[in-house]
């Protein structure tokens, strides 16, 4: 039977107690035994005698040393989008598998990045500051979200469901993704443009693309400048897509608004910056984390480990072709 690594604590809901029940079914499971991140050490010891292993964010990352290690190695599942803390280019350059279940956090971060939306233009914040003080008061300055122009940057699972979900809303919707071909922008009621048009023409706009070496700081003094006068920025993919000085410089003029749900150092210090603006809508970075996530997390990666133990092609595999677009 093949053995399967979990690093994955036994307490990690994104592995249920009914999927790992389920894995055990047709491979024997060696489990990480403690609550706590497995060490590269232990994770060396493990994978010597493996054919599998599942990663994810309380199971760390791995090395190509931990990955040499593993002679009999042949697929790695990793539980969420970050396909980056598997070392994937090196494990495609040893012709194993990948696969993820980054698509199972899709529609709970597209509902959230739309709330940011909704919460940003109607003034939600200052609303619950001023009741909560004893208070009584309306918006400073509330928008419809229906008929505004909305501009994503990045078109991905996500990007595209947020697309999804603003066409009742009636908006006039922009994409900037050079590796998404304009047909299928199409498709989804949206407009394909630069990076410059975008920023210039969209009062909301919405990130959606991983952190890569093209995407790093892509947002900056002069890119920012490029957004209307109120215009609201939704961040729920990555902060180092954005000019982290620029941004904070941006909201302390006043001239623009954000919804943040990430940040470049997390989590978030107590005297940063941005604490201190009320233009601002701070959240953890948690906009993928609700239960029915973590149910399609833990059923997504046994699927596929179950798939691939049969002798049949996982359906989430991570091929080279997607790596410039991924985190």
């Amino acid at each position: 039977m093949p053995r399967v690594y979990v690093t994955l604590p036994v307490s990690d809901p994104n592995l249920t107690a009914k999927d790992r029940e389920r894995l055990a079914s047709f491979v024997e499971v060696v489990q990480h035994p403690g609550e706590n991140r497995p060490t590269d050490q232990e994770k060396l010891d493990a994978i010597r005698d493996v054919d599998g292993i599942v990663i994810g964010r309380s199971g760390g990352w791995l090395t190509p040393e931990i990955i040499d290690a593993g002679e009999r190695l042949r697929i790695v599942g990793v539980v969420g989008g970050a396909v980056g803390r598997s070392e994937p280019e090196y494990l495609l350059d040893r012709g194993l598998v990948l696969v993820n279940t980054g698509w199972a956090m899709s529609n709970a971060v597209a509902e959230f990045s739309v709330t940011m939306m909704l919460c940003g233009l109607r003034d939600v914040r200052h609303m619950v500051d001023v009741i909560r003080e004893k208070g009584w008061g309306k918006a400073r300055h509330a928008l419809d979200l229906t008929g505004k122009s909305v501009g994503l940057i990045g078109f991905g699972m996500i990007g595209r469901r947020v697309a999804e979900f603003l066409a009742p809303f009636h908006c006039d919707v922009r994409v900037y993704d050079p590796y998404i071909d304009e047909a299928v922008v199409a498709s989804y009621g949206a407009q394909q443009t630069d990076l410059e048009d975008l920023l210039r023409n969209s009062f909301v706009v919405s990130l959606h693309l991983g952190l890569t070496d093209e995407t790093r700081g892509m947002l900056g003094e002069r890119e920012l400048g490029w957004l209307p006068d109120n215009g609201l920025l939704v961040n729920t993919a990555r902060a180092a897509v954005v000019n982290e000085g620029a941004l904070v410089s941006a909201l302390q003029s006043g001239r623009i608004r954000a919804a943040l749900n990430v940040f470049w150092k997390e989590p978030l210090a107590p005297d940063h910056a941005l604490r201190d603006l009320d233009n601002v809508i701070l959240t953890p970075h948690g906009g993928g984390l609700t239960h029915d996530t973590m149910l399609r997390h833990s059923q997504g990666i046994v699927d596929d480990l179950e798939r691939f133990f049969q002798g049949e092609q996982p359906q989430n595999v991570v091929t080279r072709e997607m790596l410039p677009r991924m985190t």
